[in-house]
């Protein structure tokens, strides 16, 4: 970073706050010949720096001898173009080649490491293609009949066996990344290669190879202890430490022990007396970049630890001088001052190079966000910018033009996939501002610079006061490991991180696990719903506290989802609304308050407004002329957001053209259409259950629904506050001497923001400054003593 950040081609100069540079030292120049070399050179990969003699059983290098090379890359994501073939017999499917990955070098040793173990721990460095390589390889190795004796299995069954799942963090990366596959084995997405993520099953009798969320399998569980579906299961991104996957660990491993010794006999077809199904060993693959390896190995009975080179290009490092206070300022200075100082690539990457020999653009940015909001917001800034910077040229004359694109989750997919094809003739450089998403799974073509601002959004559970609070906090040296490493996935880059070398050797060295600072509500009912009673004795790889699951047991067991077995203190079983709530994919208050919904006769409404909050937000916020605003300050409601929610909906499903509608009221189409379908699946399932569905013209039913229907003080009407003297909000606490209240502030764009309403119930608490609750809706205090 320079400090001058005036426009020397053209005199101009951009008004905006600067950050001071620190030039990078030897010790932070990443260099990846070796996984040794990733983190001897640089402290941004932990858990690798230890010795082979560290790990329960040696680490074996499997060199490519290739990291400098420029390949294709198999993690990009694909696009949503198909080749199209007539349906035929799975094992005749051809694959695209991909032999120049690190990991297809040593494709022989680790299907023996494979087949030798029945658990297998694979650090996998950035660009080795293990996410996408590693199932293609156990899918032909598992039809070649190396993993399992053919007279075990009836014809019939044997197929079945044959599954591999493969368990992703994040949806987008579950999707792509099926997508990518499929494209490589040219099948049709669905077939032999399918995704399966909630509310969105793209997966069929034919599919052999199935990305997931971890979510998603857990379900299966529920249903299939055993998960005798699957012959592989691979936890992919294991570091990333989710509440879901780390409850995922506990149930493989144990689906794994009652599978494991010599081959039993589960029950007998109707048809056959002698055709008997067997439960063949399980063998379970946990994969990352970046991880405690030794918690893991251990945890999964001193499981063997190999390591797969990648095929990261070198990455200099640059640290900021002093701590920055506002990171958002600091992050636009710094990308004006790359955008003013790097002029065309001089090494393109193969993916560039196709497109174009002679194109001349500059290396894109990549930028790391906490959220849609702020994303939007930067993307704001840059477009006022855009008259500046789109004069300024390179020493070849060559204009400079800066476009600058969002990517979160709840991006449409045809938006995020803008992203993935880059265009040379779009712009001479693209600025990509997106959420951690972007951390792992998937690879952006011609990033060149990463700007980490050092931070992320994330929940925290606070059992005292009984109510989850999502705040932005410093991310973990793994974090900042994997964020580095998307400069150098296809040539060489350089990373800009926001904070000091001092304040990188605070950070914790991984993420502390969502299971231990998030309500684990729904991991105990499910956990309950898999046959645990015990749950505080469930094999966590680590537990959440004591007062966490004291206090989410507490929760269920006032929701009347749970009750306790012959008055054991431990021991606790669904009671049958429980049996119904587990039925639903959904917060298990959003399960009880759709089920009592019949009660105050506004079932549809309720499943409405669940799906609503479901998904992102539905309102265009990019946008900030006038018009815009007015328009959204249409659908305003002074009985607050849900209602405002309610009635977003019921336009967007009277509306005969649902595109032109949400464009000419700046709705975010993608989002509404994903409610529409969530909706459905909840109609689905309420019918399975049977829920009645009844509808109400009264919203004062359904707001009374939402604060009481589950019982006052329970599920969401357990999130109330009341206005005080002083003109401040603090919550209820409903006689609950263990649950303190606290002072509350209604979010600024909440619709009931100019208002001040005697009681509110909310649906979640942000704290910046302050604890600001958002999507709030209107109540009446004498419905609580009723």
């Amino acid at each position: 970073m320079v400090p001058d950040i005036a426009l020397v081609k053209n005199k101009q100069q951009l008004q905006l706050p600067n950050i001071n540079s620190a030039t990078p030292s030897p010790g932070s120049i990443i260099s990846t010949s070796s996984p040794e070399s990733l983190s001897s050179s640089s402290p941004s990969c932990p858990g690798r720096s230890e010795s082979a003699s560290s790990f329960p059983s040696s680490p074996e290098n499997f060199s490519s001898h290739n990291s400098n090379t420029h390949h294709h890359n198999s993690n990009d994501y694909s696009s949503n173009h198909h080749i199209q073939r007539p349906p035929r017999p799975y094992i005749n499917y051809h694959r695209l080649s991909t032999n120049k990955l690190p990991v297809c070098l040593v494709k022989s040793q680790l299907l023996d490491r494979i087949q030798k173990n029945e658990t297998l721990i694979i650090i996998g460095e950035t660009g080795s293609g293990k996410t996408t390589q590693i199932p293609q390889f156990l899918y032909e190795h598992l039809i070649s009949s190396k993993f399992y004796q053919p007279s075990t299995l009836s014809n019939r069954n044997r197929s079945s066996k044959e599954t591999i799942a493969i368990t992703q963090p994040r949806r987008v990366a579950a999707v792509s990344v099926a997508q990518r596959v499929a494209k490589e084995l040219q099948c049709q997405i669905g077939d032999l290669v399918g995704y399966k993520i909630r509310f969105d099953d793209c997966t069929s009798h034919n599919t052999r190879i199935k990305y997931m969320t971890d979510g998603m399998l857990l379900r299966e569980a529920i249903s299939d202890p055993l998960l005798s579906n699957y012959r592989v299961i691979i936890l992919d991104e294991a570091h990333e430490r989710t509440v879901q996957s780390d409850l995922l660990f506990g149930i493989v491993k144990q689906a794994q022990r009652l599978r494991s010794g010599q081959k039993r006999p589960l029950d007998e077809d109707s048809g056959s007396s002698n055709d008997h199904r067997y439960h063949e060993p399980l063998k379970i693959i946990i994969m990352s970049a970046t991880m405690d390896v030794d918690n893991f190995s251990r945890y999964f009975n001193q499981a063997p630890v190999i390591y797969i080179e990648g095929r990261v290009h070198p990455i200099e490092i640059f640290y900021t001088e002093s701590k920055q206070t506002d990171y958002v300022a600091a992050c636009l200075t710094t990308l004006f001052q790359i955008h003013q100082e790097e002029d065309e690539l001089t090494v393109m990457d193969e993916q560039t190079r196709k497109n174009n020999d002679f194109i001349r653009i500059g290396g894109d940015v990549l930028v790391f966000c906490t959220g849609q909001e702020e994303i939007e917001n930067m993307i704001k800034i840059v477009q006022n910018y855009s008259a500046q910077t789109n004069t300024m040229k390179t020493s070849r004359g060559t204009f400079k033009t800066l476009k600058a694109y969002p990517l979160y989750s709840a991006l449409p997919k045809i938006k995020q996939q803008r992203i993935f094809d880059r265009n040379p003739n779009d712009c001479f450089r693209r600025v990509i501002f997106a959420t951690n998403i972007a951390e792992t799974s998937i690879t952006i073509p011609n990033i060149r610079y990463v700007i980490d601002t050092g931070k992320f959004k994330s929940k925290f559970f606070l059992p005292k006061t009984g109510f989850e609070i999502m705040r932005v906090e410093n991310i973990s040296k793994a974090q900042a490991c994997q964020r580095s490493g998307r400069a150098g996935r296809l040539a060489p880059g350089k990373c800009y991180r926001l904070y000091t070398r001092p304040e990188y050797r605070s950070f914790t060295s991984f993420p502390v696990p969502e299971i231990q600072k998030c309500s684990i509500s729904t991991v105990l009912l499910q956990l309950i719903a898999l046959g645990v009673s015990n749950v505080q004795a469930f094999d966590f790889i680590d537990s959440p506290s004591a007062e966490n699951i004291e206090s989410s047991l507490k929760k269920l067991m006032k929701m009347k989802a749970i009750e306790k077995v012959n008055d054991s203190d431990v021991d606790y079983k669904l009671t049958k609304l429980g049996q119904t709530m587990v039925m639903f994919p959904i917060d298990p208050r959003y399960a009880l308050l759709l089920i009592k919904a019949q009660k105050f006769r506004c079932t549809e409404e309720i499943i409405t407004i669940i799906a609503m909050l479901s998904v992102d937000n539905v309102f265009d916020t990019s946008m900030t002329d006038e018009n815009a605003i007015a328009i959204h300050r249409k659908f305003a409601s002074s009985e607050g957001d849900l209602i405002k929610l309610l009635n977003v909906f019921r336009r967007y499903r009277e509306a005969q053209q649902k595109m032109t509608w949400c464009q000419e009221n700046y709705l975010r189409a993608y989002q509404l259409k994903q409610a529409e379908e969530i909706r459905q699946q909840l109609v689905d399932l309420c019918k399975q259950a049977y829920i009645d569905l009844v509808s109400t013209p009264s919203t004062e039913n359904v707001r009374k629904c939402l604060a009481i229907a589950s019982g006052v003080g329970v599920g969401l009407g357990a999130n109330i506050a009341e206005l005080q003297r002083d003109g401040d909000y603090r919550t209820i606490t409903f006689g609950q001497n263990d649950r303190p209240s606290m002072n509350v502030f209604i979010h600024p764009s909440s619709c009931l923001f100019s208002q001040k309403p005697e009681c509110i119930m909310f649906v979640e608490l942000v704290q910046t400054n302050k604890s600001y609750m958002r999507n709030l809706c209107l109540i009446d205090r004498k419905w609580l003593i009723e």
